[in-house]
C-alpha cells in the first residue's frame, strides 16, 4: 500500500469521530471532524490534483469554508451565508463538468428519457421548496434557498447530460458525486426544518463524506469517453 493511500483511509477515523459527534450531539466535533477528512484527502490526492484548475480549487476551497460556516448553523445569516459559499462552490463543478460535455443527436427514446427526468425532478424540488415555505419566515432566507435548490437542480441536469452523453468512469464519479450531494442537502434540511432524527443527521454525514471523496476521484480521473448514445 502506497503512502497517498495511508493518507486517503486516514479520513475513515475523522469519518467515525463524525458519526459520534453526530449521534451525541456535539456541533463543534461535528463541523471540525467534517472540515478534518478535507486534510487527508487533500494530502493523498496532491499529487494527482491540477492545481491551476481554478475548477478545482473553487471546489474544494469553499466547498471546505461552507463546511466551517455551518458551525454557527443556528445562527440565520451565518447560515445562509454557509448555503450561498457551499452553492458557489457547485458552479465548479458544473463549469468543470461542462468542459467534458459536448452535444449529440439523440433518439427520441433518449429525448423522451431526459425530459421525463427532468420533470419529475422539478416536480419534487418544487414540492419540497415549498415545504421549506412554511418553516421558513424571512423572505430573504426563502429566496436564497430557491435559488441555492435550482442551483442544485442545474447541477444534477449537467450531470445527466454529461452522464448520457459519456458514460466514462469520471462520468460515473460525477453522477454520483452530484446525487449524494443532493440528498445529503435534502437531508441537511429536513433534519434542520422538522426532523431533527439522529439516523437522518447520520446519513447525511455520510453522503457528505462520500461526496467530499467522490469529487476528489472525479477531479483526478482522465476523461476516457465511451458514448452510450452510440450503443443503442
Amino acid at each position: 500500500m502506497n503512502y497517498s493511500r495511508i493518507l486517503v483511509l486516514l479520513s475513515i477515523p475523522l469519518l467515525l469521530v463524525n458519526l459520534y459527534a453526530v449521534t451525541y450531539n456535539l456541533p463543534l466535533l461535528v463541523t471540525l471532524s467534517s472540515f478534518g477528512i478535507y486534510i487527508p484527502l487533500l494530502a493523498g490526492f496532491w499529487g494527482k490534483l491540477d492545481l491551476n484548475n481554478i475548477n478545482i480549487v473553487g471546489f474544494i476551497g469553499l466547498s471546505g469554508i461552507g463546511t466551517l460556516l455551518f458551525i454557527y448553523e443556528q445562527h440565520s445569516y451565518l447560515r445562509l451565508a454557509a448555503i450561498l459559499v457551499s452553492m458557489f462552490s457547485y458552479i465548479f463543478l458544473i463549469r468543470e463538468a461542462l468542459k467534458y460535455t459536448r452535444r449529440e443527436n439523440a433518439n427520441k427514446f433518449m429525448l423522451a428519457f431526459f425530459f421525463i427526468i427532468i420533470a419529475v425532478n422539478v416536480y419534487y424540488a418544487f414540492g419540497h421548496i415549498q415545504e421549506l415555505e412554511t418553516y421558513i419566515a424571512s423572505i430573504m432566507e426563502y429566496a436564497v434557498y430557491s435559488i441555492y435548490y435550482l442551483n442544485l437542480f442545474v447541477l444534477a441536469l449537467v450531470a445527466l447530460v454529461y452522464y448520457l452523453n459519456s458514460y466514462s468512469r469520471k462520468s460515473v464519479y460525477f453522477i454520483s458525486l452530484v446525487i449524494a450531494l443532493v440528498v445529503s442537502n435534502i437531508l441537511r434540511d429536513m433534519a434542520f426544518f422538522y426532523l431533527p432524527d439522529t439516523s437522518v443527521l447520520l446519513l447525511n454525514s455520510f453522503l457528505q463524506f462520500g461526496a467530499i471523496l467522490l469529487s476528489f476521484q472525479f477531479f483526478i480521473t482522465e476523461e476516457k469517453k465511451l458514448r452510450l448514445i452510440n450503443l443503442l
